[in-house]
């Protein structure tokens, strides 16, 4: 630690940098909002493709038992991008009548939804209860086989893509081996489908086309991608008539914890001074952010997001979004910092000076520096590394103004440096 006695001196640039929190990041998630969008809080998009191409998914996870057995053992059902519904045929319409199946009352039975509060919670396991933890539903586990074996007959349908298919999954096989049977309810066109989790290492899902009968490995490895946009269905409330609707919005790794600050504009609400608590809800930033009116996309500008990823915590404010031929999604976003005023409040002083100068400044902090980046007026970085002195010398770089970021064990600051 420096043991140094300077004021602050970094007066307002942070303020001043961010205090309209102009957007510097967007996501194309095209026309209908039609593909899903993976995306980095420190890399920016990883892969684009599109959320219709896939009807079923299955979990590619070992099962975390004893504390969440439900992760290996989920299927989810792409209720917002393709508007797939599932139902399960009652108790008396089991596998081992599986030709006759009788489908008779299925438009009554009740529509099963994945959650969007857990990746693993899903349609398939709905009514999972967690106080008989091998009950998934789907299927029961065997205690002494280790497998899952399931009879139960579920019903995934489109009614305007004609999509009709029965569905049965006669076993999981020791966490490993899913083995899966879906035909058309008149028994066409039938399917026995295997899927080995260990083809799939470092990803959540596979992914199943009901239309085509192939498996889509779609998703990029789960430590690559932060944040999902995507279509899901979830409970609407609106004055024309509330209910479930699919939804453009945000989801998050489940690695990721989101804190949702709530009531403060973005140059408002800083590390130091959030009253929002880590949430793992994936669907904490979800799609409330924005709201059409008058045929135009109004954003709650007093939603900020703290996003916790990889040990670094980003700050995540949205300013527009454009719907159409374009489903972009326009925000702010970077390495979330104190304000320069939290600096004095912790007891942390920093100093650039003198500034103006000739090229030559001095850094004084009484916490340690572990690095800083130097970028000219236009954004280019022109200087980078690790402090090993109190100097930085910028003698020869053209008269100008550039932007200075320091990031210290408590945060990032920045100051403008001005070489006269």
């Amino acid at each position: 630690m420096k043991k140094l006695y300077f004021v602050v001196a970094i007066i307002g640039f942070a303020n001043s940098l961010f205090s309209q929190c102009p957007a510097n990041d967007s996501t194309l998630m095209g026309s209908f909002t039609s593909n899903d969008v993976f995306y980095s809080l420190a890399n920016g998009t990883v892969k684009t493709i599109s959320n219709t191409n896939w009807h079923l998914a299955f979990s590619v996870q070992r099962s975390q038992f004893p504390n969440n057995p439900s992760t290996g053992v989920a299927i989810r059902v792409n209720s917002g991008g393709a508007n797939m519904k599932l139902a399960k045929l009652p108790s008396s319409q089991t596998a081992a009548n599986w030709r006759n199946i009788d489908t008779t009352g299925l438009y009554a039975l009740p529509q099963l939804i994945d959650s969007d509060s857990n990746w693993y919670m899903t349609a398939f396991t709905s009514g999972y209860n967690p106080a008989n933890p091998f009950n998934f539903i789907w299927g029961n586990y065997n205690m002494t086989t280790k497998n899952v074996d399931g009879s139960s007959v579920f019903v995934l349908y489109n009614t305007t893509s004609g999509i009709y298919k029965k569905i049965t999954i006669p076993q999981l096989t020791y966490d490993s081996m899913w083995n899966i049977v879906i035909s058309n309810i008149d028994n066409s066109d039938s399917n026995h489908i295997q899927i080995n989790k260990n083809d799939y290492p470092n990803k959540m899902f596979v992914y199943y086309n009901a239309t085509t009968n192939q498996l889509e490995d779609r998703e990029p490895a789960k430590n690559t991608w932060d944040l999902l946009w995507t279509k899901y269905l979830t409970y609407v409330v609106s004055p024309q008539g509330s209910g479930m609707y699919p939804l453009s919005g945000v989801f998050s790794n489940p690695a990721v914890t989101v804190a949702k600050n709530i009531g403060k504009k973005c140059d408002q609400v800083w590390l130091i001074n959030k009253t929002a608590k880590d949430n793992p809800k994936i669907s904490l930033i979800g799609g409330d952010w924005k709201t059409f009116t008058m045929g135009t996309y109004q954003i709650t500008d007093t939603f900020v997001y703290f996003i916790t990823a990889n040990s670094k915590t980003y700050k995540l404010t949205f300013k527009g979004f454009v719907g159409g031929a374009q489903g972009k999604s326009l925000f702010n976003v970077y390495e979330a910092t104190l304000s320069n005023k939290d600096i004095a409040t912790q007891g942390q002083t920093l100093m650039v000076y003198p500034n103006p100068s000739n090229g030559e400044f001095q850094i004084k902090s009484n916490v340690n520096i572990v690095s800083y980046e130097l970028h000219d007026i236009k954004g280019v970085k022109v200087l980078s590394g690790v402090l090993n002195n109190e100097n930085i010398n910028i003698s020869e770089f053209q008269n100008g103004m550039y932007i200075l970021t320091i990031t210290t064990e408590a945060g990032k600051y920045y100051s403008k440096l001005i070489k006269n």
